[in-house]
């Protein structure tokens, strides 16, 4: 059954009050992450399957950028595979970024770019690769918000 949402919520601010060594991030890899719920427990950024946010996600994710909440957004694949072009693996950022109408500028200071799940199943060459794919994506971000 389902847990109450306003139980999850006061269980994390405890979780996250108790840390003090720097900001708290909270990663999801399920659909429908809950944006508001995760800024109101005080997450400071939230992690996320980048491939799985629908259009029903976008205020939320406004909200979250307009409330200073940092977006740590998996592009990447986290398994061995094939990695696209960096600009093509953070294109949907840019699309998202201009349908919610948030300033181009704070595009690169919102956003981190990273693996979808994390690289837990990937080999060690891969995860290398993944993570400079990550950060020359990040680049293509901050050289060409629009």
């Amino acid at each position: 059954r389902a847990v109450d949402r306003q139980r999850v919520e006061a269980t994390l601010r405890d979780v996250v009050g108790v840390h003090t060594d720097g900001p708290v991030v909270v990663h999801s890899c399920a659909p429908d992450v809950p944006f508001a719920l995760l800024r109101r427990a005080g997450a400071a950024a939230i992690s996320f399957d980048f491939s799985l946010l629908t259009e029903r996600d976008d205020d939320a994710i406004g909200e979250a950028v307009e409330g200073g909440t940092r977006l740590f957004a998996g592009v990447v694949p986290g398994t061995d595979g094939p990695l696209s072009d960096p600009a093509g693996s953070v294109m949907g950022v840019r699309t998202l970024w201009r349908r919610l109408g948030l300033h181009p500028g704070l595009l690169a200071e919102a956003v981190t770019v990273t693996p979808t799940c994390g690289l837990a199943g990937a080999s060690p060459e891969y995860a290398r690769r993944a993570l400079a794919h990550c950060a020359r994506a990040a680049r293509s971000l901050a050289d060409n918000p629009e």
